[in-house]
């Protein structure tokens, strides 16, 4: 059994978010449960990817003073230190948690929990970390800024296959690398895609732009070009898309 940490999160769209008490979060023994609202990357933009000028380095664990600097540009913000608690918790898994500082000095904790990429506590994060950890980033987005529970899958040690009947749509698939220069940020649509739409998720055109592109077309659907998990899980997700494959599959209510 695989644990996570489902948390709440406050946030507006495309604009500084506020940082949940770490005392907030509360494990649950699911396979694997989280909720989005990420309602931007920030520090990233349609030019340069997040490792650059941000303070974070890929080449050191984020547990050293040169991987997640203090005092950095992503640490001095609410929106960058909200950046920040989604990179935690999609690299690290639960139970592991890193301490960093704010300019003024004022210390942070930022809990793991879906756990892509344990390595980068502290080591470098190579190619196929950088691709764990930007699919998962990517799938927290809420454009609209709100909560929405989500249920993932992934062909990753810490994540797997199995689903949950709580979850019974398959919204899409999100794959590509936040941290190249210009960075990648891509989705295909889920068989279910337009089944009971949320507001800044996919399916729900609310005219808001989306950070994320679907390399084939609109509302082209991943398993038009997608290869699918291996048996007896290849309804649950795709394990390679476009070249990708660190992919990352959601599931909504």
């Amino acid at each position: 059994m695989k644990f996570t940490a489902l948390v709440s999160v406050c946030l507006a769209p495309f604009v500084s978010g506020c940082l949940d008490d770490p005392a907030d979060e509360t494990e649950i023994s699911e396979e694997i449960a989280t909720q989005n609202g990420l309602p931007a990357i920030n520090g990233l933009n349609t030019q340069n990817g997040l490792n650059t000028q941000n303070g974070l380095n890929t080449q050191n664990g984020l547990n050293t003073q040169n991987g997640l600097q203090n005092g950095s540009a992503l640490m001095s913000t609410s929106a960058g230190r909200n950046t920040v608690k989604y990179l935690i918790r999609c690299a690290l898994p639960s139970g592991r948690s890193i301490t960093k500082k704010d300019q003024y000095g004022t210390s942070y904790s930022f809990s793991g929990s879906l756990g892509v990429a344990p390595g980068w506590e502290t080591g470098s994060c190579n190619q196929t970390c950088q691709q764990w950890v930007s699919a998962c980033l990517v799938a927290h987005i809420n454009t609209a800024g709100i909560e929405v529970p989500l249920w993932v899958v992934a062909d990753q040690l810490q994540i797997g296959w199995g689903l949950s009947p709580s979850y019974p749509n398959q919204e899409g698939s999100f794959f590509g690398n936040v941290f190249t220069s210009p960075p990648v940020m891509h989705y295909c649509n889920g068989r279910n895609f337009d089944i009971n739409t949320v507001p800044g998720r996919i399916g729900y055109d609310n005219g808001a732009t989306k950070p994320y592109t679907n390399p084939w077309g609109y509302n082209v659907r991943c398993d038009t070009y997608c290869t699918p998990a291996d048996y007896p899980h290849a309804s649950s997700g795709y394990k390679a898309c476009a070249g990708y494959n660190s992919v990352l599959t959601v599931w909504r209510q």
